[in-house]
């Protein structure tokens, strides 16, 4: 009986190859979309699954008086947390210190590492694939090596116990080799080290006092704690231990799983755009397919009731078209599984790869995505075929066999309401990813306060092996560079726009009894002239007065502005309690946008240092003539190429690295267009369909008009006006939708377009002439039909 179920069904889809192919083409499309953003979503939920009794992992935010925050505290105040609080079960620090260079026989590298407390592991029960938890991190010259760096240097091979040199001197051993991570994991480490090592730095030293917060702390707590009184009592430490508590507003105690979205918020845009137009995209493929059903079961009456007149019974026929629908729905699932890999999962890691990781499929370890991807397959198949053959059953014989429907109208409201749907969903897209270029377009090309055109950056901070030897190599090359006349200005600095260090420093002015916490940094005397940045009081750096022991330094007018002042005159930068005359403000700097447009100008201020400094400067900035930059690029790169360093220099525009900070938006940006498409396509590939099968309804309507005169365009007018203003009316469903979503989108950035009436009108319009071109398509070839051939039709 299944045999002949199934013969039925490929005959039948065979028949109606048409609207097959366009239900294969939907459902492909749409299930393959589905599943991508759905893994991408998937992996992002289960990549910290590792991470044993999460829910009871805890870090300190800071929220300061100004406003800002962040996840640092000072150094002391873990200890001190862990010997007043009883609720803590175990702690550590988990911080950066620089960059590393790592030693395996000739092969050297550079990492990132995390610096941790021994008690790492008793927080964070990260599983080892090689080495002993509670023993990885208790010595202090011990290293735990991620699986991904453990393969670069061993392959597959167990390397605990073994050595490599670190820092030129420093004889590690290997304790512990971690799982595979994750790349959506909140860890984004390459190797992990013991505070204890850090120990006898006299920096580190230094900073480790109640007034530098540099290092987060994750708190593991007693299950059934009272995180509202614990955190009480960390804000009492603070009170009672902070060299300003006065800065401080508050301290937060934060769920270890809030932590990649609180890092990076636009994280949770993105998670949830995912879910949304996953929900959506399946509603519309859900929707097309039962529409583009309905149309074909219309014409099946008479079939349907010859079955019901020889015996056949109603679950016979339901599981007929269930089969039916089943054969689509399994092709579909595999086209759509050989889209997701060969396509859309690559593209995925294309856009948020840099930021995110690339994530793999597999099938051992994602097998939850295949099972729920026949889920999903079962469940369409049934709601697709399942409904609209409940409708048609019930239809009396006699009805049936003369093709009599007219007892099917009385849902014509419903599926009207499923094609304004659509097209709501489509223009609310399309009206979003409008609004989203838009803003992106605002932020590349906005004022930014400084000249970014014709400038070459060079990264020099390179690790030289010989430092005098690099430096007198790079002095000739600053000569150089001075010298050419394509050259009209050279700059060193620490920062450029777009990678600025998050260094702070708080200063106080005790005329107004005002605390600025300000963003600093390292320039040469050439570097606001290399920029084009305004000097609006004072002068700039001059290497002639500022080389003296006294610092020079120059602040933002943001900075002047926070301290209440009209004017520098006589004015120091000094910080509270501190007896030191602080440093020589020599110049006001006219605010520029250092970091994206999501942010607003914080107060800055620049210290001068000598542009020789190459162990200080991360970057050589070059004012070109516009069309010479190869050359100078060329004479740059061939210096650097004889300079014997443990990094390769690169270089590039700066036009280029202030783009790059909207590279994560630019991918969403990406998304929101393909989603625009894939709806307005999927939506059409419906409409084509149900407008194919009123026309066959309405044949010898057509036919008659016409006999009676009517021409092409009449008819072809008669036939698609009625979806012409379903889709009006889906536009001004989606109009106010877009426009608070977008609204509330857009009150996340510090600077932002205002949303005009003709971003929805192009929406509008968008889809007008899609649907359109769409339905003409299949109208006028409907009404170019012989009447003659349409009034002989039966």
């Amino acid at each position: 009986m299944l045999l002949n179920h199934l013969r039925l069904s490929f005959r039948n889809l065979w028949k109606n190859r048409m609207l097959s192919f366009l239900n294969l083409l939907g459902l492909s499309i749409g299930i393959g979309s589905v599943l991508t953003l759905m893994f991408s979503t998937y992996a992002y939920y289960v990549a910290d699954d590792n991470i044993v009794d999460q829910e009871q992992i805890y870090y300190v935010k800071t929220h300061l008086a100004d406003g800002n925050d962040y996840n640092e505290v000072v150094y002391p105040l873990l200890d001190k947390t862990l010997s007043s609080s009883p609720e803590v079960m175990a702690g550590t620090h988990l911080h950066g210190w620089g960059n590393i260079w790592l030693e395996v026989g000739d092969a050297e590298f550079q990492k990132e590492p995390n610096y941790a407390d021994p008690e790492f592991f008793e927080v964070f029960g990260l599983p080892l694939k090689h080495g002993n938890q509670s023993t990885a991190l208790k010595e202090k010259y011990s290293i735990v090596l991620t699986d991904k760096v453990s393969q670069q240097l061993f392959g597959d091979a167990n390397p605990v116990g073994k050595s490599l040199i670190a820092a030129d001197t420093l004889n590690l051993t290997i304790t512990g080799v971690l799982e595979p991570i994750s790349p959506y994991s909140s860890f984004r480490m390459g190797v992990l080290l013991p505070n204890t090592l850090l120990k006898d730095n006299p920096i580190f030293k230094q900073q480790t006092n109640w007034g530098n917060s540099f290092s987060p702390i994750f708190l593991k707590l007693r299950p059934d704690s009272d995180v509202g009184q614990l955190e009480s009592r960390i804000n009492q430490l603070v009170q009672d231990n902070y060299s300003d508590p006065a800065v401080i507003s508050r301290m937060e105690l934060m769920p270890h799983s809030k932590m990649r979205t609180d890092a990076i918020p636009v994280v949770g845009i993105i998670i949830g755009g995912n879910i949304a137009t996953s929900f959506f995209v399946l509603l519309l493929v859900l929707v097309n397919l039962l529409n583009l059903n309905t149309s074909t079961m219309f014409r099946r009456t008479k079939d349907i009731a010859v079955r019901k007149i020889l015996g056949g019974s109603k679950k016979g026929v339901i599981t007929q078209f269930c089969l039916e629908n089943g054969v689509l729905v399994l092709l579909s699932i595999v086209i759509s599984g050989g889209l997701f890999l060969g396509v859309l999962l690559p593209q995925l890691n294309g856009v948020f790869g840099a930021d995110f990781g690339t994530i793999d499929f597999s099938f051992t370890n994602d097998y939850p995505v295949v099972l729920g991807a026949i889920a999903l397959g079962i469940a369409v198949t049934l709601v697709v075929g399942v409904l609209p053959a409940l409708r048609f059953v019930s239809l009396p014989v006699s009805q049936g066999i003369k093709g009599k429907i007219d007892s099917a109208k009385g849902n014509f409201f419903l599926k009207n309401a499923f094609i304004i749907l659509q097209f709501s969903i489509a223009i609310l897209f399309i009206c979003v990813a409008i609004i989203l270029n838009s803003q992106i377009g605002f932020m590349k090309d906005a004022d930014l306060g400084f000249d970014r055109e014709h400038v070459i950056v060079g990264n020099i901070d390179l690790d030289y092996k010989n430092l005098d030897a690099a430096s007198s190599r790079f002095n000739a090359l600053l000569n150089d560079l001075k010298a050419n006349p394509y050259v009209t200005n050279v700059s060193t600095s620490q920062a450029i726009p777009s990678d600025y260090y998050f260094n702070y420093t708080s200063f106080y002015d005790a005329n107004t009894d005002t605390d600025v916490r300000i963003r600093r940094s390292y320039t040469d005397d050439s570097y606001l002239k290399t920029l084009k940045i305004p000097i609006v009081e004072g002068r700039d750096f001059d290497s002639a007065l500022d080389n003296g022991e006294e610092r020079s330094v120059i602040i933002n007018r943001s900075a002047m502005e926070a301290f209440g002042w009209n004017s520098i005159d006589g004015k120091r930068l000094k910080w509270k309690n501190n007896d030191s005359k602080g440093h020589r403000i020599v110049g006001v700097m006219e605010d520029f946008h250092y970091q994206d447009l999501q942010n607003v100008v914080e107060p800055l201020v620049h210290y001068y240092n000598k542009k020789d400094d190459l162990a200080a400067h991360r970057y050589l900035s070059v004012r070109v003539v516009e069309g010479q930059e190869k050359a100078v690029q060329d004479m740059m790169t061939a210096t650097f190429a004889k300079i014997d360093s443990r990094k390769n220099f690169a270089h590039g525009y700066l036009t280029d690295k202030v783009s790059g900070q909207y590279r994560l938006i630019e991918g969403m940006l990406k998304t929101v267009n393909i989603v625009a498409l894939l709806t307005i396509f999927i939506s059409c590939l419906g409409m084509f369909g149900l407008i194919s099968f009123m026309a066959k309804r309405r044949i010898k309507e057509i036919g008659v008009r016409k006999v009676l005169g009517a021409g092409v365009l009449k008819i072809a007018v008669l036939l698609s006006k009625d979806y012409i203003i379903l889709v009006g009316i889906g536009a001004l469903i989606a109009f106010p939708i877009a426009w608070y979503v977008m609204n509330a989108w857009l009150g996340s950035f510090a600077y932002s377009i205002d949303i005009k009436w003709w971003m929805f009108a192009l929406a509008a319009l968008i889809a007008f002439v899609i649907t359109s071109a769409t339905l003409s398509i299949q109208a006028v070839k409907s009404a170019m039909v012989n009447p003659v051939k349409s009034l002989r039709t039966e």
